[in-house]
C-alpha cells in the first residue's frame, strides 16, 4: 500500500513536470512572437517579459505551495532553483561548450545577481519572514528595470535589435523537450492558455510533492530543495541544452542570470508577503549560503577572462552536487 501510494504521487509529479514544462513553452513562444511586434524601441518591455516568464514555473509552484499551506515547499523550491540554474544548468552547458561572457553580462548582470543574492540572504537569515522584507525584495526590481532603461538609451540601435533577436531565440528554446511543436501566436488567448496550463502543472507538481512527503516521510523542505527545484528548472534545462547544442552559449548565461534575479526578488518577495512567519534558521542557513556562494562563484569564474571554460563549468557542477549533499547531510543529522 505504501509503495503504491509513493508510485501514485511520483506519477502525479511526473504529470506536473510535463504539463508545467509545456505551459512554460506556450508562454515563452507567445513572448517570442510578441517581442517581434514590440520591436527594439520597447526593448525594456521585452526584456522584462522574457525574464519574468523564464521564472514563471518557480513563481507559480511556490505560489501554489503557499496556497496549499506548505511555505517550506515554496521556500525550498525558490531558493534551490537558483542554485540549480546558476551552478548546474550554466555549469553543465559550459562543460559541453565553453560560454563567452561579455563585459556587460559580467559587470552588470552577474554583479547585480551576486548583490541581490547577498541582500536577500541577509534579510532572510534570521528566519523571520515579514511583509516588509518581501516589499523590500520586490522594490529591488526597480534598479534592475532602470538598468535596462539606461542600457536601451546608451546602446546603438543595431545592438538593441541583436539583443531582441537573442531573446526571441532564447524563448523559442525554453521548454523545448518534445519533438512535436504547437504553433503559438502572439496574443492574449495564447498567453492566458499558457498561464492556465502552467497553473495546472504547478497544481499537479505541488499535490504530488505533498502526497509523496506524507507517504514517504520526507519533509516538504527536502523535496522542495531537490525534486521540485529540478522540476521547475526543467524548461531552463531544455533551453540550455538546445542553445548549447546550436552554439548560442551566451543565451544560456543571460537567461540563467535573468531568471535567477526574478526568482530571488519576486518569488522570495511574494512568499514573504503572503506567507509571513518564522522559519528554522538552521534549515534556511545552508541553502541561503549555497545561493550566495553559487552566484559569487559564477562571478569569480567569469571575471577577467570574460568566459566560462569547460573546467570552470565542471567546478560549478561539482559545487551544485556538493551543496545538495551538504544540505541533505545537514538535515539528516537532525540539525534543524
Amino acid at each position: 500500500m505504501l509503495v503504491g501510494s509513493i508510485v501514485l504521487w511520483l506519477a502525479a509529479i511526473g504529470i506536473g513536470f510535463v504539463v508545467l514544462n509545456q505551459g512554460a513553452k506556450f508562454l515563452t513562444d507567445n513572448a517570442a512572437k510578441l517581442s517581434r511586434k514590440i520591436g527594439s524601441s520597447r526593448f525594456v518591455i521585452g526584456a522584462l517579459l522574457v525574464s519574468t516568464l523564464s521564472a514563471m514555473p518557480e513563481l507559480l509552484v511556490s505560489g501554489v505551495a503557499v496556497k496549499e499551506g506548505s511555505p517550506d515547499l515554496a521556500l525550498g523550491n525558490a531558493l534551490a532553483s537558483n542554485v540549480v540554474t546558476i551552478a548546474f544548468v550554466i555549469g553543465l552547458s559550459a562543460v559541453v561548450r565553453p560560454i563567452k561572457a561579455t563585459r556587460e553580462i559580467v559587470l552588470r548582470d552577474a554583479v547585480f545577481l551576486a548583490v541581490v543574492s547577498l541582500v536577500a540572504a541577509t534579510l532572510l537569515l534570521d528566519g523571520d519572514f515579514t511583509p516588509f522584507k518581501g516589499i523590500a525584495l520586490i522594490a529591488l526590481f526597480v534598479p534592475y528595470t532602470l538598468n535596462l532603461l539606461v542600457s536601451q538609451k546608451t546602446s546603438p540601435e543595431a545592438e538593441i535589435e541583436n539583443r531582441m533577436e537573442s531573446m526571441r531565440i532564447e524563448m523559442e528554446f525554453t521548454g523545448w523537450i518534445f519533438g512535436r511543436k504547437v504553433e503559438v501566436r502572439a496574443g492574449l488567448k495564447w498567453l492566458v492558455f499558457g498561464v492556465l496550463w502552467s497553473v495546472m502543472g504547478a497544481e499537479f507538481l505541488v499535490q504530488g510533492a505533498l502526497g509523496l512527503s506524507e507517504a514517504s516521510g520526507l519533509s516538504p523542505w527536502i523535496l522542495g530543495i531537490t525534486l521540485v527545484a529540478l522540476a521547475t528548472s526543467l524548461p531552463d534545462i531544455a533551453a540550455a541544452f538546445h542553445a548549447t547544442r546550436q552554439g548560442y552559449t551566451d543565451l544560456v548565461l543571460g537567461e540563467g542570470i535573468g531568471a535567477s534575479v526574478v526568482t530571488t526578488l519576486l518569488t522570495l518577495g511574494m512568499i514573504a508577503i503572503v506567507s509571513p512567519g518564522p522559519h528554522s534558521i538552521a534549515m534556511l542557513a545552508p541553502v541561503l549560503v549555497a545561493m550566495v556562494l553559487s552566484s559569487f562563484l559564477l562571478l569569480a569564474l567569469m571575471f577577467g577572462e570574460w568566459r566560462i571554460s569547460s573546467r570552470s563549468g565542471a567546478v560549478l557542477v561539482a559545487s551544485y552536487f556538493g551543496m545538495v549533499a551538504f544540505n541533505l547531510v545537514w538535515l539528516r543529522a537532525g540539525l534543524p
